[in-house]
């Protein structure tokens, strides 16, 4: 009898370290892919914002410059904005030194340089000052000093070819800036090409995420000559694919952890087969049925919850080992798929916090079962416990 007991002992603690165990790896496991998703969109968001401005206003036909100067003026005195200029975006084909190798870029001209880029004020001659994505100059061979030359065609005319000189080479971690861009000033590029066609207006705001909600006001102080496009409704539908995603993959790993709540259910089974003479005498003695029905309850909750709680610890410090070995991180070739070359882990405490809730109440439910059926068990059947 007190060898059953030791067996009856050892498999119930190897039971509960299993139950702890599944449902710790399991909210571990959805901890991190959430905070991997949100990285993600958040390195897509910052990539996004950093290339250009928060909202884009684009002429209908070819705006009078004196007509550009007053919406410019009119931006500028709105609540809300930041910053704005003049924008040209041009395609056109950069040439290494010497013309031994070339690559399509896209060229990007204004006034407001990106602020992840230094270019000094440039002269009226000499060879264009200009900033390179650092996967262009990988591929161009290309240094800050080193002489290139842009061919651009403007007005449907045929390509002009411009000398240029690279002034900075910029790493954003965002691949399509990094893999194609070239920044200049739009001053710089007008004293070269004084026929430039007409571009846009970027405008910067104080708050990058108020741009929708800015984007009436935006276009009654461009007036009908403009459309005014934000960030975000240029890029809804990728980032709805990835909120979508976040979710879908939210819900596979919930089941998981409802997985590991069942090996509490499981634990909860053993421990009533273990003490089943103690849950017998009490019953036959007049205890309440609620009274077994709730001490099998916190039990399971009690084991549940310690492993929610190990898993959300466990998650966020495996998150936070990761973001600083910088993992993962993408060669050029799978950079360009998804649009960043590394992936951070952003750990938010509201995500946490519903991870907790989740866990616990898939615990509460699965131990609910366990404990209502040994508490509704018949007198007859507990007499024959003792």
């Amino acid at each position: 009898m007190r060898l059953l007991s030791r067996r009856g002992t050892a498999l119930l603690r190897t039971s509960a370290v299993a139950a702890l165990a599944a449902v710790a790896l399991g909210v571990a496991a959805l901890v991190v892919v959430v905070a991997l998703m949100s990285g993600y969109a958040a390195a897509l968001r910052d990539g996004i914002l950093s290339g250009a401005g928060h909202a884009t206003a684009l002429p209908l036909g070819v705006p009078a410059e004196p007509e550009v100067r007053a919406v410019l003026s009119r931006l500028k005195a709105l609540q809300g904005v930041d910053e704005v200029g003049e924008v040209v975006f041009l395609p056109g084909l950069m040439l290494g030194e010497g013309g031994e190798r070339a690559e399509l870029v896209q060229v990007k001209a204004s006034t407001v340089v990106p602020s992840f880029v230094r270019l000094a004020g440039g002269t009226p001659t000499g060879p264009l000052p200009i900033a390179l994505g650092v996967g262009v100059a990988r591929r161009l061979g290309a240094a800050a000093g080193t002489p290139v030359s842009l061919q651009l065609v403007v007005g449907g005319g045929s390509p002009r070819t411009l000398p240029a000189r690279v002034a900075a080479v910029f790493r954003t971690g965002f691949a399509e800036l990094d893999e194609r861009w070239i920044v200049s000033r739009l001053s710089d590029l007008k004293a070269r090409v004084p026929d430039l066609p007409a571009g846009g207006i970027e405008i910067f705001l104080q708050d990058p995420d108020q741009a929708d909600r800015r984007s009436d006001a935006l276009q009654a102080a461009c007036g009908a000559r403009f459309l005014v496009t934000t960030w975000q409704q240029a890029n809804r539908n990728l980032f709805a694919a990835l909120r979508w995603q976040k979710i879908s993959l939210a819900v596979v790993l919930s089941l998981v952890v409802g997985v590991g709540a069942f090996e509490v259910a499981s634990a909860l089974v053993v421990l009533v087969t273990e003490k089943r003479k103690e849950i017998g005498v009490i019953l036959a003695l007049g205890g309440e049925p609620g009274l077994v029905r709730r001490t099998l309850l916190v039990a399971g909750c009690a084991l549940g919850g310690l492993g929610v709680l190990c898993g959300l610890a466990f998650g966020v410090v495996l998150a936070v080992v990761l973001n600083a070995l910088g993992v993962p991180k993408f060669p050029p070739e799978i950079a360009g798929i998804y649009l960043v070359d590394r992936i951070p882990f952003l750990v938010r405490p509201a995500e946490l916090l519903l991870v907790m809730v989740l866990g616990l109440l898939e615990v509460f439910v699965v131990s609910l079962v366990p404990a209502v059926r040994t508490a509704a068990r018949q007198p007859v059947e507990v007499l024959r416990w003792v």
